[in-house]
């Protein structure tokens, strides 16, 4: 194969320089950090100095009632904002719970199994288009609402969810909810401003920034640890705080505090590259071929539907010209629905199987943007469209 362009950052990227260097230090201390001579202080140390690190790229390092919890990775740090909140407290009234109907799986499914066995009531806010109805939202928040959960970008559409209003609603009528955002496809990525967001909950991935599969962090809010309005849902050893037992991932979580560092340094230059490539990419494209770009969305996601060519069939055409993206998230690819997530957007029956997801690094070339953008067009030309 004479060249390799890897379009599916969504999924998963690649470990950045500053992440294996952090990998290869941590290897060398193959100490229990829970142990308290010197060898276990020296790695706690290395998992100090990655928190430190990663509230630091969240913009949070000036509150220091702020938590890290690490976790295996950004589907654990969802279940345990969710299962967290809904077990902290013996609610005298069937608790009301507040999403998206684009969230992804490890958010939705922890939800919607909680509606099924009678512990929460469940409404789902429409995001035709990438939007949120902030009226709709301020119409249903009421005195059982016990969490709002909404992500900050979606993973298939790129959408930017106006979440810094949406949990301004929350908080004005019911003060007490908790507020959580799955910010996977956000961080150091876009410019949000986590300081602002009045996010009681914040979800990570490590994967998603360079540092290796794993590795995760729920972000938690100081008025939440006060309140006792989360309790861990793996018990055993007492480890982050008594929040997440197991013994601690060192490897992973300096890499995750290193990657963190490293992108947060070079987000305005990222930002500014990803918008550049996925401007040229769309201005490219055949008029056949649909963009399906929100109004407000991420740079580096680019969502576009075939003319009637199924999606998992150009995902194979373009492997074999050397271009790897996507046919929707890579964790409802492994399913045989249909995203439920371009349903919410809009999309029809058909063009939900007929539609990639490009996701973008400023390691792309615009070469690589012309090439892909060519094979496209051949792509269009010449595959069996649906009948």
């Amino acid at each position: 194969m004479e060249r390799e362009i890897y379009l599916d950052n969504s999924a998963t990227t690649p470990l950045c320089d500053a992440a294996l260097e952090a990998i290869n230090t941590a290897i060398k201390n193959y100490a229990n950090p829970s142990s308290l001579h010197a060898l276990g202080l020296e790695a706690h140390k290395l998992i100090d100095t990655a928190r430190s690190r990663l509230l630091c790229a969240l913009g949070l390092s000036a509150d220091r009632t702020r938590r890290v919890i690490f976790t295996s990775g950004g589907s654990e740090a969802n279940n345990l904002a969710v299962f967290g909140v809904m077990r902290a407290k013996n609610f005298k009234f069937l608790p009301q719970i507040i999403t998206t109907d684009s969230e992804h799986p490890s958010l939705l499914e922890p939800i919607t199994s909680l509606e099924k066995d009678g512990l929460a009531q469940v409404i789902k806010l429409p995001t035709f288009g990438g939007k949120i109805d902030i009226s709709y939202l301020s119409s249903i928040v009421c005195e059982r609402t016990v969490l709002v959960s909404i992500m900050s970008v979606n993973n298939e559409t790129g959408a930017i969810y106006d979440i810094k209003n949406a949990f301004d609603t929350v908080k004005r009528i019911n003060p007490s909810a908790v507020t959580h955002t799955d910010a996977v496809q956000a961080f150091l990525k876009t410019n949000v401003n986590f300081r602002a967001l009045k996010a009681d909950l914040i979800t990570v991935s490590g994967h998603k920034i360079n540092a290796p599969k794993g590795v995760g962090a729920l972000i938690v809010s100081g008025d939440i640890i006060k309140a006792k309005k989360l309790v861990p849902i793996i018990l055993g050893g007492g480890q982050e705080g008594n929040f997440r037992s197991g013994t601690e991932n060192v490897l992973g979580i300096s890499a995750l505090g290193a990657a963190a560092q490293y992108n947060k340094e070079k987000l305005s230059a990222f930002i500014e590259r990803t918008n550049e490539l996925s401007e040229l990419l769309i201005s490219l494209l055949p008029d056949s071929v649909r963009v399906n770009r929100p109004e407000a969305h991420a740079p580096h996601i680019v969502s576009i539907t075939l003319p009637a060519i199924k999606s998992e069939t150009a995902l194979h055409f373009l492997s074999g010209k050397g271009i790897y993206v996507s046919s929707g998230s890579a964790c409802a690819s492994n399913g045989r629905h249909k995203s439920h997530v371009l349903v919410a957007y809009g999309l029809s029956a058909l063009d939900t199987d007929c539609t990639l997801r490009i996701s973008l690094s400023d390691k792309v070339s615009e070469d690589d943007i012309r090439y892909t953008a060519e094979m496209i067009g051949e792509a269009v030309r010449t595959l069996v469209k649906i009948g």
